[in-house]
């Protein structure tokens, strides 16, 4: 009797596109590179997407029998030592990310709610812009508020991720066939020109030389990010090693060919040259919403381009919360939970009775929390707009969230070559290739995350540059102090 609960070809693609696939990231690309992006997404998706997918999905049937993720792939991969620096840094990434948000999540409920974003406006007392201190200061209080909602496992809150879900989904396929649309009663014109120099060149000037350019790659691979939790659903499939290397090349050339056409579906509505000055990457997406309603219709401000602006934001924002509560723990709990309890203080270990590690999600609210107050009182003692700060967030959250797959590619490399441990699906048989792809896939991560961080200090942004490695650099050494400090010996 067949199984109904297994996943078709389709499903699987279908749940890889959802995971991967997102509108933001075609919003901040166009903003931040215009039609240059499209080949920068496209090695992207052939350097990393693919190959990355194909090496989780192997990692996690692998060890399909064993607890811990992948600090257990990496630990019997590689050491206990290497496992925890790599488990560390992953986890880094999500404080990072929580700090970010803090004060990014704002800004969509700001275009919800009133049409523009506020965030920006300047709040001046004595000659100083207090705004962002303001905004860092309502940042801590969702901390706080996230802290105390997890501690008394209002898990059904995390219902409103699935909500917010649903909305980015449905903000996905606006644009692209809002966009098919727009295309068609423009006349088939694209508002952005497509021309050979626009994919080479960014119409942004902070963008067109060579080191931002190429740095704008460590962007294109986090828009792939999320790729090493659809391993885990590998073997749910009606037929895996039928179908897993067939839904890998089909689920990679769709998502690349839906962000290739996401791309020219915003050029059909907006061009570069419109965005507003004041404009940052953040606002850019509900711009491009408000400019597709416009051009559908035919009139600037019309009642469409209000309402798909108001609708990102609401989705966006809703989306955002969502993740909030649900990433507020989770990784701290595989963190705690998957790695040796002679890591961590006695009571890491202990539960509250809702089932939370309460002292350890104490602990990481309030390394956020100081995150978030030194950044606010930097921005009062050396004065920069919220588009700054969010420019330099995007920066610390896509080298924070990409070193880690530094480890997760050199541990598969090391697991492939080790004959003794468990392989039960094998997408990449030939040694060659193995080392083909473990190359590349290092190279595009390695090459983009040393662009990102040696842009600012080139420009003369040593803050931006400091700031961008700063999260990644403490959580090393936090690693590297706890391990040495533990009981733990290698075998």
């Amino acid at each position: 009797m067949a199984n109904n609960k297994k996943l078709t070809l389709w499903a699987f693609i279908l749940m890889i596109l959802t995971s991967v696939f997102g509108v933001t990231n075609i919003g901040i690309g166009f903003y931040r590179m215009g039609y240059a992006a499209i080949p920068m997404f496209i090695i992207g998706g052939v350097l990393f997407f693919g190959p990355f997918l194909a090496m989780m999905i192997e990692f996690a049937t692998g060890f399909d029998d064993k607890e811990g993720g992948i600090y257990t792939w990496m630990k019997e991969s590689v050491s206990i030592k290497f496992a925890f620096i790599g488990i560390m840094m992953w986890y880094c990434s999500y404080v990072i990310w929580m700090f970010g948000k803090a004060f990014s999540i704002w800004v969509p409920l700001s275009y919800a709610l009133f049409g523009k974003d506020i965030t920006v406006n300047q709040l001046m007392i004595g000659g100083i812009d207090f705004g962002p201190f303001i905004l860092g200061m309502i940042g801590i209080a969702i901390i706080i508020l996230l802290y105390f909602l997890v501690s008394i496992g209002a898990s059904k809150l995390s219902k409103i991720a699935s909500i917010g879900g649903m909305a980015v989904v449905s903000l996905n396929f606006v644009l692209i066939f809002g966009g098919l649309i727009a295309f068609f009663v423009s006349g088939f014109h694209l508002s952005e020109p497509l021309t050979m120099a626009s994919l080479t060149q960014s119409p942004n000037p902070d963008y067109q030389s060579i080191v931002p350019f190429l740095g704008f790659l460590v962007f294109a691979v986090f828009a792939y990010g999320g790729t090493e939790a659809i391993g885990g659903v590998a073997e749910d499939l009606e037929n895996p090693k039928r179908d897993l290397k067939k839904g890998i090349v089909l689920s990679g050339v769709f998502i690349i060919v839906c962000y290739i056409v996401g791309f020219l579906m915003v050029g059909a509505a907006i061009s570069w040259s419109e965005f507003p000055e004041e404009v940052g990457s953040m606002q850019a997406l509900f711009i491009i919403m408000q400019q597709l309603g416009d051009t559908i219709v035919g009139q600037r401000g019309s009642l469409l381009g209000e309402f798909l602006m108001r609708f990102s934001g609401l989705g966006i924002f809703l989306s955002y919360f969502g993740a909030l509560i649900a990433l507020t723990y989770a990784p701290l709990k595989q963190l705690i939970a998957g790695t040796p309890k002679e890591f961590w203080p006695e009571s890491f270990s202990k539960e509250n009775k809702n089932g939370i590690r309460i002292a350890a999600l104490r602990t990481q609210a309030l390394i956020v929390i100081l995150f978030i107050l030194v950044k606010s009182v930097l921005s009062i003692v050396n004065p920069e707009g919220a588009n700054a700060i969010y420019e330099l967030i995007i920066n610390m959250t896509n080298v924070g969230m990409t070193l880690p797959y530094v480890f997760l590619i050199y541990a598969w490399y090391k697991y492939r070559k080790n004959a003794d441990l468990p392989k039960n699906i094998i997408m990449i048989k030939s040694n060659a290739m193995i080392t083909i792809l473990f190359i590349v896939s290092m190279i595009a991560v390695l090459f983009g995350n040393v662009f990102t961080i040696v842009s600012p200090f080139l420009s003369g942004d040593i803050a931006t540059g400091v700031w961008t490695i700063i999260g990644p650099v403490i959580f090393t050494i936090v690693a590297l102090v706890i391990y040495s400090n533990s009981n733990i010996k290698e075998k």
